[in-house]
C-alpha cells in the first residue's frame, strides 16, 4: 500500500506532462505533450516551480523522453506535430539533449522517425532504445549509432481497441523482461528478452499479467518484478499489482484515488529511498475521452503546494490469472 502522499508542485492545470526522468542532480526533466517544451523541477523543494529549459521548433508536442545509458545527464526526446482534439500526430523527430549543471543546454537532431504515434521510449543499452508505437501496435528497436529502426514485436496484444485510437502505451525493462501496457484494452503484459550491446531479441511468448486496468497510463515496475504501478487518467486511480515474478499471476488493488488525470508513473530515488512519482495532466480536452466521463477529483487541480491536503487511501483487491 502507498504510504505518505505529498503534493510536490502545482503544474499548470491546462498542461499535459507525459514523460519525465530523474537527472543526476535529483531534479526531474519533463516533456509537455500539449506544447513542444522541456521543463526541469526540483522535486525535493516543496516551493519549487517547473522551469522551462527548452522549446523545440517545428513541433507542437514534446511527446516523451528517456535517459541515454552510459551518458549522465543526456537524454533522447521525441517531438511531433500533434493535435489532441483530432487525435492526429505526425512528423516525429528524435533529439539528443545534453544538460550539464552550469552549462547551456545542447540539442541535436538524431533522426526523423517513421511512426504512427511514438508514445513510449526506454533505453536498452548505450546503443539501443525501444519505442512503443501506439497507433501501429508495434515495439521498434532504435539504434542510436545508425539512426535506423527495426521491428521487435508486432502482435495483436499491442493493437488499439476498436473503440479508441491508442494501443501499446508504456514500456519498462527489468532483468530479462520487457513490460508494456495497452491503453485501449486496459492490459499489462510482459515477454522475456535477451540483450546484448547491439541487439535485443524476444525469447518467449507475450504473457498477460492483468486485463483489469482500463484507461491505464504510466507504468513502473520494481526491479524484483514483484510490484507494478499504473494509473487511470479517466477515474483518477493509482493501481498497484502484486506479482509472482515466476508465474506472472497478479493481484490488483486501487491504492490511491482522486487524482486528476494521472498520465505518468515512475519509481525514483529520493534521498536514498525509492518513491513513486505521479504526474497529473489536469483538465486538458482531448479527442478520445469525453470530459463528462472523467470521475477524477477536479477540485484538486488548482491546489497550491502549500495547501493542506487530506487524502484517504483505500485498497480494493482484484485477483487476476
Amino acid at each position: 500500500m502507498v504510504g505518505d502522499v505529498a503534493l510536490l508542485t502545482q503544474l499548470p492545470s491546462d498542461a499535459w506532462f507525459e514523460g519525465f526522468a530523474q537527472r543526476p542532480n535529483g531534479q526531474l526533466l519533463m516533456t509537455r505533450l500539449d506544447q513542444p517544451e522541456l521543463y526541469t523541477l526540483d522535486a525535493e523543494d516543496p516551493d519549487a516551480e517547473p522551469q522551462l529549459v527548452y522549446t523545440f521548433e517545428d513541433a507542437t508536442a514534446a511527446v516523451n523522453l528517456c535517459p541515454i545509458k552510459g551518458k549522465p545527464d543526456e537524454y533522447v526526446v521525441i517531438t511531433a506535430m500533434l493535435d489532441l482534439a483530432t487525435v492526429y500526430i505526425t512528423d516525429h523527430v528524435m533529439w539528443h539533449v545534453t544538460l550539464k549543471d552550469g552549462q547551456d543546454i545542447k540539442v541535436e537532431m538524431i533522426a526523423e522517425l517513421d511512426a504512427g504515434a511514438a508514445i513510449g521510449v526506454i533505453p536498452v543499452s548505450e546503443r539501443l532504445l525501444l519505442i512503443a508505437d501506439s497507433f501501429r501496435g508495434t515495439i521498434q528497436r532504435f539504434d542510436l549509432s545508425t539512426g535506423k529502426t527495426s521491428v521487435l514485436v508486432d502482435d495483436d496484444a499491442l493493437n488499439p481497441a476498436t473503440e479508441g485510437p491508442y494501443g501499446i502505451n508504456r514500456l519498462r525493462l527489468t532483468d530479462g523482461y520487457v513490460w508494456f501496457t495497452n491503453n485501449g484494452t486496459g492490459t499489462l503484459y510482459r515477454f522475456p528478452v535477451k540483450i546484448s550491446d547491439s541487439d535485443i531479441e524476444m525469447t518467449g511468448p507475450i504473457q498477460l499479467i492483468s486485463d483489469e486496468i482500463p484507461h491505464c497510463d504510466g507504468l513502473a515496475v520494481t526491479p524484483d518484478m514483484k510490484e507494478a504501478y499504473t494509473a487511470s487518467y479517466v477515474d483518477g486511480w493509482l493501481w498497484k499489482l502484486d506479482i509472482d515474478p515466476e508465474s506472472g499471476k497478479s493481484e490488483l488493488a486501487i491504492v490511491m484515488e482522486n487524482l486528476v488525470s494521472p498520465t505518468a508513473v515512475e519509481i525514483m530515488d529520493s534521498n536514498g529511498k525509492p518513491k513513486i512519482f505521479v504526474v497529473c495532466c489536469g483538465e486538458v480536452e482531448v479527442g478520445w475521452v469525453n470530459s463528462a466521463d472523467k470521475t477524477s477529483w477536479s477540485e484538486f487541480r488548482d491546489l497550491s503546494v502549500n495547501a493542506q491536503v487530506s487524502v484517504t487511501i483505500t485498497e480494493e483487491v482484484v485477483e487476476s490469472a
